[in-house]
């Protein structure tokens, strides 16, 4: 059956065969701030999995960068669990993820080493506001294990190296792999000390992503949720960031500037001409110096949106000027510091959670509210509603508990169920890039169908609310001959999808 193959599944989820990686497609919507396709990445990293991706990408990622509209998102996300493998493919996925701006995720329970860690560097969405375009979309789950090691050769490889080439010839292939890879997380936006970390390090060892600290070195986030649930104690958050603040103007490692920030906590520490009051930490008193780290005394009575800074000692005003500085948003964009570039900075959709935990604790050990939202996030529950009661004559291709794809001939259709807040981010999510020739909805259903204005791809889109319980499903066309052209029986089917298929009771009818 073209890219997706009937009858071969990775825990229940259609499969794209690949050499050694197994790469598939889950869903439509992979959580409500990331609602785009979700894809998958299982196994050792090896030659052909670039194209494997490509193939699956262009069949069922229709919506791309017509899609994102100024607010930006990306076109796809991938899930990530895999051992490393291929240095060089691991690179080269990294590149393909950017080009093509899709997030990468490794969730709770997974892992992402050597070249898998590589490759998820790339994660990366789409803007179309004027001076953002590409931006990094990169994102780890507490209890999640991402594992970067310096390229080495083992000893038996080495041996044969020097035997057959000589010491000196075997000494420059380590040095242009280890140029390389230095030139590659440059390029990824990841701190120079990450580099120092990984350069020291034996073969056997790995710079694990499991602190906040290495989050930060990483340029990595936490799943966008909203902040309070990571803030238990509003005073060692600012500290938190001020911490990351300092490692951001000196060029530094976070850890090290524990020193400059006193525990202290003071109110009204000064006022800023266009922020107003200010509270946070003494730094000193010197003139044309940083005299305080501080949160603006309005930013702390939102809901998370803190404004928080380095401020110069106070001019012959009274007032303290702004340095090196973190605006975070629960919607909207979040950055620390300055920069031109946005894949160069510090800047994410949504909030940079981690900036306000402890540095050198694991996150997951912290045991915040923010883990369970993450889950909120995915739309998971202890007890997924059924799936809904399908046609004879539909082929199924993959199930699991919450989610299921299945075909009649050209017809693909993506099934999900879950809590309400599936139904309503589904409802509500952008319609950007999308030529609607229906397009219908009231509280309890949805129903939008046309084409994508990327690839001329016909769907069919609908959504049921049923109480507690909620159903979202995509159908697309994916004629046979590799056109966008789709049939009148293809139409037919795309009907029938709406019409027949019985969740709990509800249909959306045929009228």
């Amino acid at each position: 059956m073209r890219l997706l193959t009937i009858a071969i599944a990775f825990l229940s989820i259609a499969v794209f065969p690949t050499c050694a990686a197994e790469i598939s497609i889950i869903s439509m919507q992979y959580s409500a701030t990331h609602p785009v396709p979700h894809l998958h990445y299982e196994g050792d990293t090896a030659v052909g999995d670039i194209a494997a991706l490509e193939g699956l990408y262009n069949s069922f990622v229709n919506c791309r960068e017509s899609c994102s509209g100024p607010d930006g998102m990306p076109t796809a996300v991938l899930t990530m669990n895999g051992p490393g493998g291929s240095y060089l493919e691991g690179l080269g996925l990294a590149d393909f993820l950017r080009q093509h701006h899709i997030a990468t995720v490794v969730e709770r329970g997974s892992y992402c080493y050597s070249a898998c860690a590589f490759a998820f560097l790339g994660g990366s969405a789409w803007s179309s506001q004027e001076g953002m375009g590409t931006y990094i979309d990169r994102m780890i789950e507490p209890g999640s294990t991402v594992g970067f090691h310096a390229p080495y050769a083992d000893e038996e490889s080495f041996r044969a190296a020097v035997e057959a080439n000589g010491g000196m010839a075997a000494q420059g292939q380590t040095r242009d792999a280890l140029s390389i890879m230095v030139k590659e997380l440059v390029k990824w936006n990841v701190d120079p000390e990450v580099i120092f970390k990984m350069v020291g390090m034996g073969p056997d060892e790995s710079y694990d992503l499991k602190t906040a600290e290495d989050l930060y070195l990483a340029r990595v986030a936490l799943p966008p949720t909203r902040t309070s649930g990571w803030v238990i104690d509003t005073a060692s958050a600012v500290r938190n960031a001020c911490l990351r603040l300092l490692a951001i103007d000196e060029r530094g490692d976070p850890l090290d500037m524990s020193l400059r920030v006193p525990s202290g906590f003071t109110e009204n520490i000064g006022k800023a001409e266009y922020s107003g009051a200010l509270s946070g930490y003494v730094l000193g008193d010197r003139l044309l110096d940083f005299g305080n780290c501080a949160v603006t005394e309005q930013s702390l009575a939102t809901d998370g949106d803190y404004e928080i800074a380095l401020y110069f000692t106070p001019g012959i005003d009274g007032y303290s000027g702004a340095a090196t500085g973190l605006f975070n948003r629960q919607k909207g964009w979040s950055t620390a510091g300055v920069g031109r570039v946005p894949a160069k900075r510090i800047l994410t959709k949504g909030p940079l959670n981690s900036y306000f935990l402890p540095l050198d604790q694991d996150i997951d050990s912290l045991d915040l509210p923010g883990e369970a939202d993450i889950d909120a996030n995915r739309f998971n529950v202890a007890a997924p509603p059924v799936l809904p009661v399908t046609p004879a004559d539909f082929v199924l291709d993959a199930t699991n508990p919450t989610s299921r794809i299945s075909h009649l001939d050209n017809v693909f259709v993506f099934e999900r169920v879950g809590p309400p807040s599936l139904f309503e981010s589904a409802r509500d999510k952008p319609t950007l890039g999308r030529t609607f020739t229906n397009d219908t909805s009231n509280e309890v259903s949805f129903v939008r169908s046309g084409t994508y204005d990327d690839t001329g791809i016909s769907f069919s889109w609908y959504g049921i609310l049923n109480g507690d319980s909620a159903l979202v499903v995509e159908a697309i066309v994916l004629p046979e001959d590799g056109s966008a052209t789709a049939t009148e029986a293809d139409i037919a089917t795309l009907l029938r999808v709406g019409c027949e298929f019985d969740f709990n009771g509800m249909k959306l009818g045929c009228d």
